[in-house]
């Protein structure tokens, strides 16, 4: 399934860079003219993964609404959960224009956990455009699963699964905590990319994992389909009133917090929902963006914003191939994606003392 998934992204994108030959009116003169110029995005993780299909997709764009129409360079730089790109960025990119970067949950929770690798700023960075992804969790039907969510989560706490993924500290970590906020004392394999995992999955080596809510027409419907999965829940998404609701795009499955409150007979409170939902924010909300470095005039964000706000009206972005990457989620721009993205840092010093603290007793690891 892997190899297949590599080819159908192979033709997505190629698919993607043919809408990308079509001649677009030339934007508007502006103070900062990109023309003839060479931008370098930076991606923090390997060449294949999702973040760089969603930040190969708006370069295309991008190239056809900045001032100028420039080229746009990607340059993967995997290693330490994102954490060696963006040092990379932060060291290296000029905040003239011409160097901007995609960051993840990753960038955030090695941040938030003051990872001593961390040399960057992230707070003084610009962001311009933020994607949100749900998150769905799921596992093998073969652990008993049937149509009743609430049982299932029961069977889960009176077996407890075996979970194969990166790590505590990577993009796993809201969906281990919130598996163990329901009560399911899950087992871990750690050290494993994404698609390693889902291998395992299929193989039948794990029988508990975690996507992106996006992925699931691709890989885990099919899964599903088969009789070898079940939807266990989503996060959800947060509505502009600030409530969470159902992921748009599983509408059926209820969410994390709806089964958390028919698990324990109330909802999740306290300290624990103050930091399952500054993770929801970064994980679900705020899980893709894309920024400038730090000190970059705020006349270069606002083109860079104009431009984005453009690129989504493109034929690039509106295809039908686009739309398998960015799924039914809204794209946020200008002071809507610094919202977000200033809502990726809001947890305070208690808050992110009881994690550290959750994070030594449940999976025995020390984050100084």
């Amino acid at each position: 399934m892997q190899n297949q998934k590599s080819l159908r992204l192979g033709a997505l994108l190629g698919a993607i860079a043919a809408l990308g030959t079509v001649t677009l009116a030339a934007p508007a003169a502006s103070a900062q003219d990109f023309a003839g110029k060479r931008i370098t995005m930076i991606i923090p993780y390997q060449e294949g993964s999702g973040s760089t299909i969603h930040g190969r997709l708006f370069a295309m764009a991008l190239e056809k609404t900045l001032p100028g129409q420039p080229t746009i360079v990607i340059r993967n730089i995997d290693g330490g959960g994102s954490v060696r790109g963006i040092n990379q960025f932060h060291k290296d990119a000029k905040p003239d224009g011409l160097t901007i970067a995609a960051i993840a949950t990753g960038t955030f929770f090695q941040y938030i956990l003051k990872d001593k690798a961390v040399a960057y700023p992230l707070p003084e960075f610009k962001p311009f455009l933020t994607s949100p992804f749900g998150l769905l969790a799921y596992a093998r039907n073969d652990l008993g699963l049937g149509k009743d969510p609430v049982e299932n989560i029961k069977k889960l706490i009176a077996n407890p699964p075996v979970y194969g993924g990166s790590g505590p500290t990577s993009s796993d970590l809201p969906a281990l905590l919130s598996f163990d906020l329901l009560g399911i004392k899950q087992k871990g394999v750690y050290g494993l990319s994404n698609a390693e995992s889902r291998a395992g999955f299929e193989r039948g080596e794990f029988n508990l994992k975690y996507d992106n809510a996006a992925s699931w027409n691709e890989e885990v419907k099919p899964l599903v389909d088969d009789g070898v999965a079940t939807p266990i829940f989503t996060f959800g998404f947060e509505q502009e009133d600030g409530k969470i609701v159902r992921d748009p795009m599983l509408p059926d499955v209820p969410t994390f917090l709806e089964l958390y409150e028919k698990i324990h007979g109330k909802p999740l409170s306290g300290i624990e929902y103050e930091v399952w939902k500054a993770l929801f924010n970064v994980r679900v909300m705020g899980s893709k963006m894309l920024v400038l470095p730090q000190g970059t005039p705020k006349e270069i964000v606002d083109v860079y914003t104009k431009a984005t706000e453009a690129a989504l009206k493109t034929d690039v972005l509106q295809s039908p191939q686009a739309k398998l990457v960015l799924s039914v989620y809204p794209q946020s721009t200008g002071a809507a994606s610094e919202a977000i993205f200033k809502g990726g840092l809001s947890m305070t010093e208690e808050q992110q003392k009881w994690l550290r603290e959750w994070l030594r007793t449940r999976h025995s690891i020390t984050v100084n």
